[in-house]
Order: C-alpha cells, then sequence, then structure tokens
C-alpha cells in the first residue's frame, strides 16, 4: 500500500516527538540548576520574541500564534511536492523564516519612533523653557496629545498615577537603548533642578538622538537591500524546485533518499548564502538598561 506523503511525514514527526518524550522520562527529572538555566534560556527567548512582536505592533500571544499558523503553512505547502524532507523543511522556514521576512518592517516602526523621540525632547524643552512649566507637568502634557509612534509608549504617562514609575514603564514599552537614555536622563533631572535638562536637551540629548537615528537608518537600508536579494533568490529557487517536482520523474527521484539528500544540500546552500549575505552589515542588537533600578537609586538620594 502506498502512503500519502503528507501521512508519511506526519508519521515521522511522531516518532521523533515520541523519542523525546522517551529520552526525557529515561534521564529523569532535570535537578534545579538544570532547571533554572532553561528557565533563563526560555525568558530570553520569550524576550526576544516580544521586542519583536512590540516592534511589529502584536502582543506576545498574537506574534507566537502568527508563528505557529506560518509553521502549519509552510508543512502544507512543503508536504504538496510529496517530498518529506522539503514538507519538513517548509515547516522549519514557515516557523523560522517569518521573523527574519519581517525584520525590515518592525526596524522601520522602531526606527519611526525613535526618530520621535527626538521630537519628544524638543517639545519637552520647548514646555519646560517657553511655557514655564514643571517637568512632570511638561511630561503629562506631551503625553496626553502625543504623535501616533508614541502613543502605545508615552500611555502611562497620560493618567493621573506616579512620574516615576509611569518613566520605568515607557521604557519597558519602547524597549530602545535611545529611550532608555533619555528617560534615565529625566528621573536624573526630577530629582536635581529640571532647569538643566534644558541646556542638556540642546547640547547632548538631541544631537545624540538625531545621531543615531542617522546611523540606524543607513544601517538598515542596507540591511534591507541584502533581505531583498536573498527573498528573490529564495523566491526563484522555490519556484524551480516545485516545476521540478511536478515532473513523475524527477518526483520519484525527489522521494527517493539520494533526492531528499540533493534537497537537504540546496536547502543548505540557500541558508548559507542567507546567512553569508547577513554578514555584511547587522544591525546592534539592544541592550536593555535597568531602569527600575535608576528610578530607585534616584528616590534615595531624594529620601
Amino acid at each position: 500500500m502506498i502512503v500519502p506523503p503528507l501521512i508519511f511525514v506526519a508519521q515521522i514527526v511522531l516518532v521523533f516527538a515520541l523519542a523525546a518524550i522517551a529520552a526525557a522520562l529515561y534521564l529523569g527529572p532535570l535537578d534545579r540548576d538544570a532547571r533554572e538555566r532553561w528557565r533563563a534560556r526560555l525568558r530570553r527567548h520569550l524576550e526576544r520574541q516580544r521586542d519583536l512582536g512590540l516592534s511589529l505592533g502584536l502582543g506576545l500571544r498574537t506574534w507566537l500564534l502568527l508563528r505557529a499558523l506560518c509553521l502549519v503553512a509552510g508543512f502544507a505547502l512543503g508536504a504538496l511536492t510529496g517530498v518529506p524532507t522539503l514538507a519538513i523543511a517548509g515547516g522549519a522556514l514557515g516557523l523560522l523564516g517569518l521573523p527574519w521576512l519581517l525584520a525590515g518592517r518592525a526596524a522601520r516602526r522602531r526606527l519611526a519612533m525613535e526618530r520621535a523621540l527626538a521630537g519628544l525632547a524638543l517639545e519637552l524643552r520647548s514646555l519646560m523653557q517657553q511655557s514655564n512649566l514643571a517637568l512632570d507637568r511638561a511630561l503629562r502634557e506631551t503625553a496626553r496629545a502625543p504623535v501616533p509612534e508614541l502613543r502605545h509608549v508615552l500611555a502611562p504617562l497620560a493618567g493621573d498615577g506616579p512620574v516615576a514609575p509611569g518613566l520605568v514603564e515607557v521604557a519597558r514599552r519602547a524597549r530602545s537603548p535611545l529611550a532608555d537614555l533619555l528617560v534615565t536622563c529625566l528621573l536624573i533631572a526630577r530629582t536635581r533642578d529640571p532647569g538643566s535638562l534644558v541646556g542638556l536637551i540642546d547640547d547632548v540629548l538631541r544631537p545624540v538622538l538625531e545621531l543615531s537615528v542617522e546611523i540606524q537608518q543607513e544601517n538598515h537600508a542596507t540591511v534591507a537591500q541584502q533581505r531583498a536579494a536573498a527573498i528573490a533568490i529564495g523566491v526563484i529557487m522555490a519556484v524551480m524546485l516545485v516545476a521540478v517536482t511536478r515532473v513523475p520523474s524527477m518526483q520519484a527521484f525527489y522521494v527517493s533518499p539520494p533526492g531528499q539528500a540533493v534537497a537537504l544540500a540546496v536547502l543548505g546552500m540557500y541558508l548559507g548564502l542567507v546567512w553569508m549575505i547577513g554578514r555584511v552589515a547587522r544591525p546592534l542588537r539592544w541592550t536593555g538598561w535597568d531602569v527600575e533600578a535608576i528610578r530607585r537609586e534616584m528616590e534615595a538620594l531624594v529620601a
């Protein structure tokens, strides 16, 4: 009896899953240190997923659900070729390729938000200098009528809650080194002469924010060109592979073990090409500041 390719692939996945469960039961429960290491790795992974999801305007659950749907779609499309290896590879590409495909959009949204931070600093300076408002009052005013790029970020300051915890929440939502820099300066200015913040914005903050945004914009433009080239190559290879597998004799070859090895080799070459292209220019990873610790230190100095 001939087993349909999709059922055959599902059987392979089931065997691997049962083998993994059996190995876990055989090895026994992990000790406390091992559990803590795995939890730390899981938290770091979830933080990276939360960063990317928020950069796209999505919550963590929505982003994870979208990735799961792409996994199923990639697996189904790969199964249409009738080649088990391509079905598994399609599922893997659907799961892992989605963040790579949407990284450019996420970078553009984050860049727009960081560009708006420079405008926020100038607006604070104007309210404090020309309207003679206190720093906390100026923050409230800017948060109640923000630009669209900062609406979600400044929402904690729009209410009547304490300003310092609201600034910490602003940094948490922005998830950007430039936002951390601005929030840190604002927290320090609240415990000292707020008037010095006006000169600090003109002499330090505004030039640093604008220069950082320009550098990131050039970097993201280079990365976008590389990503477009890799996508074009991938689409051409996918179309050629689908066309080849529609030929009965070629499909019979790719279903055989040598043919699946060839498919894996081609996929590995493409992934290696994408990796090499990505090494030419990589955007810097964000390193989070402990803004909450800075807030506690500033409040301790005031007390």
